[in-house]
């Protein structure tokens, strides 16, 4: 399974899995528990582990060079055995975070190895990762050995609010054999609760009800648009719950996240928005461009800078108009219609 990392979206339960394309796995579900008496329970797990593990922290401030994921070396002190010098135990270096899922109250916690200097990804962005999995007695359920690209709208929820807390690598440079190096990235590690993973759902070298541990280097973002209507995914979360999932203002098959017409008007969602379009021969030249227009207005903001096929560069200036002055944006407010675009 070792670097064949695959998310999967289940509709019909809204979870996801691990797959690998050369074998097929099997995922199989138990009877849900409660989420909040599991999550005590997993609570209890993850404070004896950080209570009897620990990581190599001399070690990796003495680097000559950036960490990496293979560089964070995590082990247990035995009954008996004294703590090695130049190490932190876990309970003494883990950070705690809250978060709300599933109307649930949940403790994830995060070691931060290094926070990176680029920017930080949104919820619901492609990011691109070495990450390394394993369960709370250490074995490795899976693992990438070069960089891949992961959405994380389609990830376990632990993924999404975890990432989003580090940043992108500063730079990076392509080597004539293809290759690519990062600088100054994100790395760190996460440990989520059952619940903040796959909860009742075993799946190959995961047994129901796992805590897990995530290993990960953070190396590039790309904001989504799931439905091309030129508002970003993440800003299609209207609850800001960090679930575009429960959020659909007309109520029909579709989420907003993935509905051109997010109000059910009759009019594509791209129609009830101003744009402006703005290009130039190269990425820096249309980066001062848009610097040039800041700042912006509270309903304005730019879509990604965009390479076309002919050799430029573009990106958008969207203007979110409310032509009846009610606080709806027109392609939310089906009663307003006035923009088309």
């Amino acid at each position: 399974m070792r670097n064949k990392l695959h998310i999967l979206f289940i509709f019909f339960l809204a979870l996801f899995v691990f797959n690998c394309s050369e074998d097929e796995e099997e995922t199989t579900s138990i009877p849900p528990r409660d989420r909040a008496e599991q999550q005590a329970s997993d609570m209890d797990t993850l404070q004896n582990y950080f209570d009897t593990h620990y990581y190599n922290s001399g070690a990796l401030g003495a680097l000559p060079t950036y960490p990496t994921i293979d560089d964070v070396v995590i082990s247990k002190l035995e009954d008996g055995e004294t703590q090695p010098p130049n190490t932190t135990m876990l309970s003494n270096a883990v950070e705690p975070k809250t978060t709300t899922y599933q109307d649930v109250s949940y403790t994830y916690y995060i070691l931060s190895i290094e926070e990176g200097l680029g920017e930080n990804p949104h919820f619901t962005d492609q990011v691109r990762v070495n990450y390394e999995g394993t369960t709370m007695n250490g074995n490795e359920f899976d693992s990438s050995v070069n960089p891949i690209d992961l959405d994380l709208v389609f990830s376990i929820s632990g993924w999404n609010r975890v990432l989003p807390q580090f940043k992108t690598a500063s730079t990076f440079t392509t080597n004539d054999d293809g290759t690519v190096i990062f600088e100054n990235y994100g790395i760190g590690v996460m440990f989520l609760p059952s619940g903040l993973s796959y909860f009742n759902n075993a799946v190959s070298g995961i047994s129901a009800y796992s805590c897990l541990t995530f290993k990960f280097e953070l190396f590039q973002h790309k904001v989504m648009d799931h439905d091309n209507d030129f508002i970003p995914s993440y800003m299609e979360d209207e609850d800001d719950n960090l679930d575009v999932f429960n959020d659909n203002t007309d109520n029909d098959r579709f989420n907003n996240f993935s509905d051109n017409d997010d109000d059910g008007d009759g009019y594509k969602t791209f129609r009830e928005v101003l744009y402006t379009e703005y290009t130039d021969s190269s990425r820096s030249g249309l980066e001062a461009q848009l610097q040039a227009l800041t700042p912006l207005n509270s309903n304005q903001f730019f879509t990604p800078i965009e390479a076309k096929d002919d050799g430029t560069f573009s990106a958008k200036l969207i203007t979110l108009e409310d032509t009846n002055g009610n606080g709806i944006p027109n392609y939310l407010d089906s009663t307003d219609a006035q923009t088309l675009n």
